[in-house]
């Protein structure tokens, strides 16, 4: 698949993404020449319908001996890869690159993903796969097609593990599995829209994450010193090889009322070079799975480079342990926040553990002022009208807002 000219394309993750895929094109291009020059049946118009004792004598005949490695194709890959390090060493943030650091892929994990979402990239993939899998129906890349256009044995232990359990691919959920009930080399590949969008330049979250997730409110910078030294010391950098597979990733802030954790992690994760990611967890609906919505708030950390902060965790611990666990346990720095002290049974690991500061006046006033945009009556006294007030940074900004709409509609100054 050729990349689109430069004119057009300006975006040097994505141009590092389609030549990529150019390389999978060319793969899949030398694997239908192969079969032309094996199968003498290419033009059967009932092939994939039946199997011919013509095919039966070549499926015993063939051994499924890998393609042998080709060195035009290593070349190309290698002028791929310099030029993506020259790019990133001028500042060019590359999602492909950022995706293999945060989630700890190999080469041939970065090989099984683009072949399995070359089909929604560009639609000819739907029909030469069906082609090179003998089934018109079968428009999707196999765990056994995978392999074979990597040029690997269907029989490597290593290979296959690429694609199972326990794999950082599957587990979190950048590539799906599908059809178990079939054979482990022909169940099909799929990956996930929200993956192949953010490859492709998309910056919309996951439905499922995008329903928790809000803008969260910054507490001066000085009061996160502690949480701040502990991501540095102890907390994986976000570009670090390691980033989700060590150090302790797992922080707890109680809150008492008038204080916010959240924003005291959204100021923590801001002075450490992350974006954050703050999720409402009482916007979670009854038929929400958990444990499904802490994988793809995971993923969803890990494809943006961000730090997690959610709570109440009170909501988790009414559905009861597993679900508190699904979020505490999640593979990416993950702050959690609520007003009960810390049970050790939430989690396997031992949390940092600190407390919300609650605000004095002055800082409750400017908080409020700033949520207001200034839209106040000359000479109103806002620290004595929002004394009586023990509110979140988060219930602030949502009190102020509303007051706003109301004083707008019915034209009157706040």
């Amino acid at each position: 698949m050729a990349a689109p000219p430069l004119t057009t394309v300006a975006d040097p993750s994505l141009i590092h993404v389609l030549r990529r895929l150019d390389l999978v094109e060319a793969r899949v291009r030398a694997a239908v020449a192969r079969r032309r020059t094996a199968d003498p049946e290419t033009d059967d118009r009932f092939r994939g319908l039946y199997i011919s004792q013509t095919h039966v004598d070549r499926l015993l005949a063939d051994r499924s001996a890998p393609a042998a490695p080709d060195p035009a194709a290593a070349l190309a890959r290698e002028e791929i890869e310099a030029a993506a390090d020259a790019g990133e060493e001028e500042g060019a943030g590359l999602r492909l690159r950022r995706l293999a650091r945060n989630f700890r892929l190999d080469e041939i994990d970065i090989e099984l993903l683009l072949i399995a979402m070359a089909p929604d990239v560009d639609a000819r993939f739907e029909r030469l796969y069906g082609y090179l899998q003998d089934d018109v129906s079968r428009r999707r890349a196999s765990v056994g097609l995978g392999l074979e256009l990597c040029g690997l044995p269907s029989s490597g232990a290593y290979a296959r593990s690429r694609l199972a359990a326990g794999a950082p691919l599957v587990d979190e959920y950048l590539v799906q599995v599908e059809e178990g009930e079939r054979p482990v080399l022909t169940r099909s590949l799929r990956v996930p829209d929200r993956v192949t969008a953010h490859l492709l330049g998309s910056d919309i979250q996951d439905p499922v994450v995008a329903g928790l997730a809000y803008q969260g409110e910054h507490p001066p910078p000085d009061q996160a010193a502690t949480l701040v030294r502990w991501m540095r010391d102890e907390s994986p950098s976000p570009l670090a090889g390691e980033g989700r597979g060590g150090g302790c990733r797992l922080a707890y802030i109680r809150e008492r009322p008038g204080a916010s954790g959240a924003a005291l992690a959204s100021s923590a994760f801001e002075q450490v070079g992350r974006p954050t990611l703050a999720l409402d967890l009482e916007r979670l609906r009854s038929d929400d799975d958990p444990t499904m919505v802490a994988a793809l708030t995971a993923r969803e950390a890990g494809l943006t480079g961000a730090g997690v902060v959610a709570g109440p965790v009170e909501v988790l611990f009414a559905r009861g342990l597993p679900a508190v666990r699904a979020f505490s346990e999640m593979p990416a720095l993950i702050v959690l926040v609520g007003s009960r002290s810390w049970d050790p049974a939430w989690a396997r690991d031992v949390p940092f553990v600190c407390e919300a500061p609650v605000p004095d006046v002055v800082q409750r006033t400017e908080l409020w002022r700033r949520n207001l945009n200034g839209d106040t009556r000359p000479g109103l006294d806002l620290a004595g009208a929002m004394a009586q007030f023990r509110l979140t940074a988060e219930q602030v900004h949502r009190a102020a807002r509303a007051a706003r709409m109301q004083a707008h509609a019915r034209e009157i100054p706040l």
